[in-house]
């Protein structure tokens, strides 16, 4: 079953909330028992000793031992090179060397402990599917994993209702309202696109899988827009490395002022202090370790104008910064958006906040989904 959280009342300080948002399985599959920890957090030194000791047996549970072939309940996290692109038991002409290794360690994949092939025992032996870890895995049948069978059934519910267009490639979804029809309206899709535009049917079928399988937002269509999401996403997203305490202030870009423009940011105390309600300033932010930053602002600025010049498509240098609240969460304070000069336009840059108006929270809104393009474009490069 998939345990969303657990709540203990009767305590002098009020319930203990357990998010735990994990499939628990019958002690038949998995004969170890699960643990399950609050929402708090501790640096290395201030655990509590009666922590440490379930966290490194979690921690094992969820590194594996590295041995043994994976079943389809398991959580484990355990790497290994591409030794299964080829079938030299098959034939030779179908053998293929691993990708991977102490030299080369990427790309990787999660180890599946399958059978050496016969005629090259550095090769595994291929199946018809991906092992993926249970807590990430998108099918509810256990023994469905994202394999040619998944996506055959995807597109079998899915193709007799996609009204295709080979007239109009650019025009993809005209409004936010062509987005919320998905999960109002079920799998009528009206996405157009073209042969050569691969990118807009898998970005159908990735709508499509959002929305077969039932959100952890139940109910909400626009979870990943939520502050509170949005913030969880920077550490228990696809991308946790990103994040980075800010130590400098004001920040200021490192580019050539020359070619990018001037390299103060438009993020300023006032601003962030205003952001915060009064909570510290920003000196004491800064000295707590309370002010953290994604910065894609030097890294993406120098491809911003060759992108632009694809039609219907922008990009634009960001960053966002976020406080660090009392009870361990993150908040986001402001979103920096960037466009160097180019020919006899100026640099162009505007800072975004939470707001209440309409207007200025749907520029809000898409100011945090262009940061979560830029954090999705890191991950692929």
């Amino acid at each position: 079953m998939y345990l969303n959280n657990i709540v203990l009342k009767g305590f002098p300080n009020g319930p203990l909330h357990f998010t735990c948002n994990s499939w628990v399985h019958s002690k038949y599959d998995n004969p170890h028992k699960r643990i399950f920890f609050t929402n708090k957090s501790f640096l290395p030194s201030e655990t509590p000793s009666g922590l440490k000791r379930l966290r490194e047996l979690e921690l094992k549970n969820l590194r594996g031992t590295g041995e043994g072939k994976r079943k389809t309940f398991e959580r484990i996290y355990d790497y290994d090179t591409y030794n299964d692109l080829g079938d030299p038991d098959k034939s030779s002409e179908l053998a293929r060397p691993a990708l991977g290794g102490k030299d080369h360690p990427y790309p990787r994949r999660c180890r599946t402990g399958r059978p050496r092939c016969k005629k090259d025992p550095l090769s595994e032996q291929r199946s018809s599917s991906v092992f993926v870890p249970r807590d990430e895995a998108f099918s509810e049948v256990k023994q469905v994993t994202f394999s040619a069978k998944t996506l055959k059934s995807v597109m079998h519910a899915l193709l007799p209702q996609l009204e295709i267009s080979l007239l109009d490639p650019h025009l993809g979804f005209p409004h936010f309202t062509a987005i919320d029809s998905l999960f109002c309206e079920g799998l009528t899709l009206c996405i157009p696109f073209s042969l050569y535009d691969f990118h807009s049917l898998y970005l159908c079928l990735c709508l499509a899988l959002i929305c077969i399988h039932e959100s952890p937002f139940a109910g909400d269509k626009f979870s990943w827009f939520r502050d509170e999401e949005f913030s969880r996403q920077t550490l228990a997203g696809l991308n946790p490395y990103s994040i980075q305490l800010v130590t400098d202030w004001p920040m200021k870009s490192k580019l050539d002022p020359k070619i990018y423009g001037l390299p103060e940011t438009l993020i300023t105390t006032e601003l962030v202090e205003r952001e915060i309600r009064g909570i510290m300033t920003v000196n004491e932010a800064l000295k707590s370790k309370r002010l953290f930053v994604l910065d894609y602002h030097d890294l993406l600025l120098p491809y911003v104008n060759k992108v632009r010049e694809v039609e219907g498509t922008t990009l634009y240098g960001a960053r966002a910064l976020f406080f660090l609240t009392k009870d361990g969460t993150l908040r986001p304070v402001a979103i920096e958006l960037t466009r160097p000069p180019t020919g006899d336009k100026p640099q162009w840059k505007q800072v975004f906040t939470p707001t209440w108006d309409a207007a200025g929270c749907w520029l809000w809104r898409l100011a945090k989904a262009h940061v979560c393009a830029h954090d999705q474009l890191v991950i692929h490069w």
